[in-house]
């Protein structure tokens, strides 16, 4: 079982601080410094031995335990035969079972044909008038997405339109502009 560290953030080497901020001052230091900061600011750090040490002993029920006196013994229980106790035990929640309810599927939905997809997402169509992604007109001329962009800044390549972020070149003008 694993337990929880609790000087997580106040740590560094084998020495715990009492804040993350001296931590990170500490750690911030030339070597030839650190030493007399600890000399200088023993309030503020201590050994992980000596913190772990002074750390209250803690119960997984959540009912802290006290020490036990010095010179004090407590007497063991007597053993019983299994299944008997002085009271019920209670049943934690967790234990009860539910009702069988069909199992939702959380499985993400499969693309049949990636390509198609990437296709409709390269498209709009707007006022019956279809636009092409500057991907797609890039790939059916042969050049790259940059080489459009600069045709684009010179006015020598097809005419596009920005929609949102993106530009889209308009079908029936890409068409035009091939055929010239």
């Amino acid at each position: 079982m694993a337990t929880e560290n609790p000087f997580i953030g106040r740590e560094f080497g084998n020495l715990v601080f009492n804040t993350n901020g001296n931590r990170c001052l500490y750690i911030g230091l030339y070597e030839w410094q650190k030493k007399k900061w600890l000399q200088d600011h023993p309030e503020s750090w201590k050994t992980r031995e000596d913190a772990l040490r002074d750390l209250p002993a803690r119960s997984s029920v959540g009912i802290e335990a006290k020490p036990a006196e010095p010179g004090s013994i407590t007497p063991a229980a007597e053993p019983r035969p299994a299944g008997q106790s002085d009271h019920e035990l209670p049943v934690p929640a967790g234990d009860r079972r539910l009702p069988d309810d069909p199992a939702t599927s959380t499985a993400l939905p499969t693309i049949a044909d990636p390509e198609a997809t990437a296709a409709a997402s390269d498209e709009i169509i707007l006022e019956d008038r279809k636009f092409l992604a500057e991907r797609r007109v890039a790939a059916l001329l042969g050049y790259s997405q940059r080489q459009l962009q600069r045709w684009r800044k010179e006015h020598k390549g097809p005419p596009g339109t920005k929609i949102g972020r993106r530009w889209y070149y308009e079908m029936n003008k890409f068409r035009e502009w091939t055929k010239r």
